[in-house]
């Protein structure tokens, strides 16, 4: 994922859908220097870590 929609995702007041190796994960932040995010599973609110902008998908919402 680059970094502008990244940046659009985590502003957005909709939920979207992003995941981390195929995870459902929540975007805390986005660091713009390192070009990582802050990120935590949407199931484990209290787990977090930094990762590459570029490992997180944004994926279809299933119905």
């Amino acid at each position: 994922m680059n970094k502008e929609r990244a940046k659009e995702i985590f502003h957005s007041p909709e939920m979207i859908a992003v995941t981390h190796e195929d995870r459902p994960i929540y975007i805390e932040e986005v660091i713009e220097r390192s070009e990582t995010a802050r990120i935590h599973p949407v199931d484990q609110p209290n787990v977090f870590q930094e990762v590459p902008l570029h490992e997180l998908k944004e994926t279809e919402v299933q119905h």
